[in-house]
C-alpha cells in the first residue's frame, strides 16, 4: 500500500467510525483494525487521534472548496448565477457527501493555531480572495452592499447550512435541493437590498377627545347638533 493509499485508507476508516460510533468512542485501535494499516504506517503519518480527525476536517473542506473554485473559474456573469451556483453547489456537496458533512457540523471547528487549523485557514483566505476579485466590479457599480466577507458567507450560506442539519437530523422529508430557489432568492435580496430606514416612533395617542353628533331629517337637513366628550 502506497503512502497515499495508506493516508487515506486511515482517513475513510476514521470517517466511518466517528460515524458510526461518535468520535469519544472511537480509538486508535478501532481505526487501525478497520483500516487494515500497521501500527507503524498510521504513526507515521498520525500522531493522535485528534490528528486524524483534523487531516479529516480539512479534507472534507479541500473537497467541498473544490467546486466553488469550478464555480469561480466559469466566471459567472451575474450576481444571481454566482448565488445560486453557491448554494447549489452547497446543497449537492451535503447530499452526495453526507458522513464527511455531518462530521464537519458535529465536529464545529479546529484549533486555528493548530498546523491543521493554519491550513484551513489559508484555503478558506485563497477562496475568499477569488471571491472579493469577482466581486470587485458588482460592488464599485452598486449592485452588491459593501460587507465582510465574513457577512457575505454567513448571508449567503448561514440558511442552507441551518436547513441542512435538520436534513442530515432526518427532520426533512424534501430533498435538499427542494430549497434552492428559496435560499437564493433571500440571499440576493439581502446582498442587493437597501439598509432598513430606521422607523419612527409613532405619535403617542390621547386617551380623550370630542366627537361631534348631528341629528338628520330624511332630507338630510340637519335637525339638531351637539359635542361631547369621549374617552
Amino acid at each position: 500500500m502506497g503512502v497515499i493509499d495508506t493516508r487515506s485508507a486511515v482517513l475513510d476508516a476514521a470517517l466511518a467510525s466517528f460515524t458510526e460510533l461518535g468520535y469519544e468512542q472511537t480509538t486508535i485501535a478501532r481505526i487501525l483494525h478497520r483500516s487494515g494499516v500497521s501500527n507503524g504506517a498510521l504513526f507515521h503519518h498520525f500522531q493522535t487521534k485528534e490528528a486524524i480527525a483534523d487531516a479529516l476536517y480539512v479534507e472534507a473542506m479541500a473537497s467541498f472548496q473544490e467546486g466553488l473554485w469550478e464555480l469561480l473559474r466559469r466566471r459567472p456573469r451575474s450576481l444571481r448565477a454566482a448565488v445560486r451556483g453557491t448554494i447549489s453547489h452547497q446543497l449537492h456537496w451535503i447530499e452526495e457527501h453526507e458522513d464527511r458533512a455531518r462530521f464537519l457540523y458535529v465536529r464545529g471547528h479546529l484549533e486555528w493555531d493548530s498546523p491543521a487549523g493554519a491550513e484551513l485557514v489559508e484555503l478558506n483566505r485563497s477562496l475568499a480572495s477569488a471571491y472579493r476579485d469577482w466581486m470587485a466590479p458588482l460592488v464599485e457599480a452598486g449592485e452588491i452592499r459593501p460587507m465582510s466577507m465574513l457577512m457575505l458567507t454567513a448571508v449567503v450560506t448561514g440558511p442552507a447550512h441551518a436547513i441542512a442539519r435538520r436534513w442530515l437530523a432526518g427532520h426533512l422529508s424534501s430533498p435538499l435541493h427542494a430549497y434552492l430557489a428559496e435560499l437564493a432568492d433571500g440571499a440576493c435580496a439581502a446582498l442587493t437590498g437597501k439598509p432598513v430606514a430606521s422607523r419612527r416612533r409613532p405619535r403617542p395617542c390621547s386617551r380623550h377627545g370630542r366627537i361631534r353628533l348631528e341629528l338628520l331629517a330624511d332630507d338630510g337637513s340637519v335637525i339638531a347638533g351637539g359635542e361631547a366628550t369621549a374617552e
